[in-house]
């Protein structure tokens, strides 16, 4: 079972266990229960049928009225993964090929230096404010263990990286899946790496915490296919 699934079924089956006290509480709780299920059921069909912007997550920010039908997940989120990063025992962030980085969500001031963009693949969290004021902030939500579900909105973010001139910072809530997935992409269009393969490889090789996984595999492989026919109609 792929890792959206896992999620979809372990965050609908939580959910499910608050329907229950919905139905059997009154006033306050019978709410409260009742918001904590739905807020699960939303996300569980957001990772089942890989659509993130369910999230609520537009230029960096959660927009407050999307957002308020999942706010009892997202809050469990955020405090789950303050308590992971208090817990890090690996580095923030490594560089897997020069001038481009790949690592977590972290404030402006641990950020690399020299940075022309800094890429926010996060859907279930906003942006530090520091970094997403940034001029070269750029977001695009993907849910924890997909891939971003509009490849050709990628692949227009995919030109502006491989042909910026100084750093690219990749990141997601750990660095470990969605931006080393994305930075292999980056070393395809460079021509650092020739397949999908080698790419992950490097990537992995520099991030020595990376795990993609086999959604993170077929969406590079993918990538370097579209990538292989561009070059081929030039």
């Amino acid at each position: 079972m792929t890792k959206p699934r896992i999620l979809a079924s372990s965050i609908g089956a939580a959910g499910l266990v608050f329907a229950v006290p919905a139905t059997l509480s009154d006033g306050a709780a019978r709410v409260l229960c009742a918001w904590v299920l739905i807020a699960c059921l939303w996300v569980s069909v957001a990772y089942l049928t890989n659509r993130p912007g369910l999230l609520g997550k537009r230029r960096g920010r959660l927009s407050a009225w999307r957002s308020l039908p999942i706010a009892p997940y997202l809050l469990a989120y955020a405090i789950a993964s303050w308590i992971r990063r208090a817990r890090r025992r690996y580095a923030s962030w490594d560089a897997v090929a020069p001038g481009l980085y790949v690592g977590a969500r972290v404030p402006a001031a641990e950020l690399p230096a020299g940075l022309e963009l800094v890429v926010d693949l996060t859907a279930e969290i906003p942006e530090a404010a520091d970094v997403r004021s940034l001029p070269g902030y750029r977001s695009l939500p993907v849910l924890d263990g997909s891939c971003p579900p509009d490849e050709e909105r990628f692949l227009e973010l995919l030109g502006e990286m491989s042909e910026a001139t100084g750093g690219v910072y990749l990141h997601c809530i750990s660095g470990r899946g969605r931006a080393p997935s994305a930075a292999a992409t980056v070393l395809l269009a460079r021509g650092v790496a020739s397949d999908a393969a080698s790419a992950l490889e490097l990537v992995c090789k520099g991030r020595s915490v990376a795990r993609p996984t086999e959604i993170d595999v077929r969406f590079v492989e993918r990538i370097a296919a579209r990538l292989r026919r561009s070059e081929n109609a030039l």
